[in-house]
């Protein structure tokens, strides 16, 4: 409740039909009911809080963005991630990944 008051969010409904969810499951969740790991995550993506946050009440709401935004991408360092992912990847997931690259990439 705490988030979505910090968050501007008033109408659970919405929150609901973002999530995938019955808004009487967001009534639930209110009230301390029980939530799989995986709909605390989107709710947290959603919300754009942090996951420590919300789950242990430890931290900031924000903590997630501050360990995003100090992250410097140099170019030698992109590379060096590609390579040790491309390492540990199977042919399928390799042309899964250029497909999806493809696709986000301006045409010429």
């Amino acid at each position: 409740m705490e988030a979505m008051q910090i968050r501007g969010i008033t109408k659970q409904h919405a929150l609901a039909h973002a999530l995938g969810v019955n808004e009487s499951t967001i009534t639930r969740w209110k009230i301390d009911g029980p939530t799989s790991v995986e709909s605390a995550i989107l709710l947290c993506k959603e919300l754009d809080i942090s996951l420590d946050w919300f789950l242990n009440g430890t931290g900031e709401i924000n903590a997630h963005r501050s360990r995003v935004e100090h992250v410097i991408v140099t170019r030698d360092k992109l590379l060096l991630y590609f390579q040790r992912i491309e390492a540990m990847m199977t042919d399928h997931s390799k042309s899964l990944l250029l497909a999806f690259i493809d696709s986000i990439l301006p045409e010429n």
